[in-house]
């Protein structure tokens, strides 16, 4: 209950529209609940002329009756209409708003939320969970909330008839109810336990799709297919047994409503014998019976289909309750245009009880270009996430200019820090806005002049559409160093007073990797710059070159200095001027 209550208050954002809808609902039940009140009336005037023996209906009344009996057909058409119409407005309205809503908060969730979850299983429980939403409120507002009315409605008129009629239907119905939910918990049990199966199927479908050159490489076929086999069985078995319970429950079911029908006729038909109610009361009675146990069927399968997608909803308030690692502090201000020093202060960090950074003190000037190397795990890449705060450091600080970065904004630190990352982050969109992306609004000189510096501008001329051409999906048309010139030409563009670069050049082949260094360089002019680099290759022009060994600066100083050194930098020089420097 506190689920529907949580999604009828995220998804009902137009509280106009909701309350429309819901009276909308209300008047629909009321005509179909009077349907039968017509009918009686009809019935009667017809036993009224057979019981006088008159062959002459009464002519006015007829068409009174008939005339109320159109009304109520023409009322029912317009609300079903009017709901329709007024529903599908309510729910684009608030699917947009839920969306955004949604979109927002996974936007300010912290790196170390993304770092630990798929991007794929995300935008699968949004579109789930949203599509899911929308069924349970159309289930609300059109199924269970009108039926209850109905229900009500048609409760009352049987026990004015007679207690007894209400007496058949106050015991059938909560049985029929009691039953439906008794069996519904063990009933989606095994539905989840059919669809793990299946998950199951397709992740062995998926696995040897994917790998189908190493698994034909291996002849290995045969295994995959016994794999596929035995989990398309066990949910073959699952789906049996689910089926055996449903059928037990609809035998009971059908023994109740059919029970109550058997009870209702042979008391009805009696009493018409005996004169003491009417043919139509009979249709009347007949027909809300039908009406009553006719919903109770979709309301069952409607609580099952709820039960259901509860679990999917419940996926999207996870993601909703998620609180972000980092956070604005109260009274956080905006780091205005900086000149870019760096000062690490006793810098610690543990990432999942493991030390990382082991106590670090350092400083970088204004301007200059410290290089960071070291073997793989040594927190290189770590100090940059810290640095931009998608992470903070359980002991020491970070300053920049003097600022303490946790008392700034998020937004206006990482607005003066640009980053060239080995990932290179390429938009399904045209070369130029993919460039444009530091600075929306700047102009198409300088998006050139970016490009150019870049050693962009020749080859992204020269493709089918030139600068409007569609890059394709994480840049899938550009080769891995043009895609890396696009985002370093997105870098001079931003024009940030301090530059990140983590493994900027790697898996690049030698020509490529000469034009990046070469407008890496000029990027790096004048600017406080990190260097996060395995290829010695970069990182010789560095004014300070870092190396880390277990969390803690092992050595510092100039390429030349380090060289000299008979140590860690020394080694993983010799290893690689054989095949990277000349």
């Amino acid at each position: 209950m506190k689920d529907l209550w949580r999604i009828f208050k995220l998804a009902s954002a137009k509280k106009k529209l909701t309350v429309l809808i819901f009276l909308t609902a209300i008047l629909q039940m009321i005509v179909e609940a009077l349907f039968p009140i017509s009918l009686k009336l009809i019935f009667d005037l017809l036993q009224n002329q057979f019981r006088t023996g008159s062959t002459h209906i009464n002519f006015n009344i007829f068409i009174l009756l008939i005339g109320f009996y159109a009304f109520l057909v023409i009322i029912q058409i317009l609300t079903r209409l009017w709901d329709a119409y007024y529903e599908s407005k309510w729910w684009i309205e608030t699917r947009n708003i839920v969306s955004l809503k949604i979109f927002h908060h996974l936007e300010n969730l912290s790196i170390s939320f993304w770092e630990k979850t798929s991007t794929g299983k995300i935008v699968e429980k949004i579109a789930g969970g949203v599509n899911d939403m929308q069924g349970i409120m159309e289930d609300v507002l059109q199924e269970i909330f009108p039926q209850f009315i109905y229900i009500i409605f048609a409760l009352v008129v049987l026990m004015w008839v007679s207690w007894i009629f209400g007496l058949i239907i106050l015991v059938g119905v909560p049985i029929f109810v009691i039953t439906s939910i008794k069996f519904t918990k063990p009933l989606n049990t095994l539905q989840d336990e059919v669809r793990d199966e299946f998950e199951k199927a397709g992740k062995v479908r998926v696995e040897t799709f994917t790998n189908i050159k190493t698994v034909k490489s291996f002849a290995t076929e045969l295994r995959h297919a016994r794999e596929l086999q035995k989990a398309l069985e066990k949910s073959k078995s699952k789906a049996l047994k689910r089926m055996k319970l449903y059928v037990r429950m609809n035998i009971i079911r059908f023994g109740i409503m059919n029970g109550s029908r058997i009870a209702m006729l042979t008391v009805g038909v009696y009493w018409v014998s005996q004169g003491k109610i009417t043919v139509g009361t009979l249709v009347m009675i007949w027909s809300y019976i039908t009406g009553i146990y006719s919903p109770l069927w979709t309301l069952s399968r409607i609580y099952d289909r709820i039960q259901q997608d509860l679990r999917s909803i419940r996926r999207i308030f996870e993601i909703l309750d998620t609180v972000p690692e980092i956070q604005d502090m109260k009274g956080a201000y905006n780091l205005e245009k900086i000149k870019g020093s760096i000062k690490l202060e006793d810098l610690k960090f543990r990432y999942k009880n493991r030390n990382v950074i082991n106590g670090i003190d350092l400083e970088i000037p204004e301007g200059k270009v410290m290089a960071v190397v070291g073997k793989s795990g040594v927190g290189k890449s770590t100090l940059v996430k810290l640095l931009l705060r998608f992470y903070d450091p359980q002991e020491g600080k970070i300053l920049v200019d003097g600022y303490d970065i946790k008392d700034v904004t998020q937004k206006s630190l990482r607005e003066n820090i640009g980053v060239v990352l080995q990932d290179t982050a390429i938009f399904n969109d045209t070369a130029y806005n993919n460039i444009a992306y530091a600075n929306p609004k700047t102009s198409k000189n300088e998006v050139l002049k970016a490009a150019k510096t870049a050693h962009a501008h020749d080859f992204v001329k020269n493709l089918p559409e030139g600068y409007d051409t569609i890059v394709g999906e994480r840049g899938v048309k550009l080769s891995g160093g043009e895609q890396q010139r696009i985002n370093i030409a997105r870098a001079i563009l931003k024009n940030p007073p301090i530059l990140i670069l983590d493994e900027a050049t790697s898996h690049l082949d030698s020509e490529s990797e000469k034009l990046i260094q070469d407008a890496l360089w000029k990027l790096i002019k004048g600017r406080t710059s990190i260097i996060i680099a395995h290829r010695l290759s970069t990182i010789m022009k560095a004014d300070l070159i870092v190396v880390l060994d277990k969390g803690k600066i092992a050595e510092i100083g100039t390429h030349d200095e380090l060289v000299r050194h008979e140590g860690i930098y020394n080694k993983l020089f010799k290893i690689q001027s054989g095949s990277y420097l000349k």
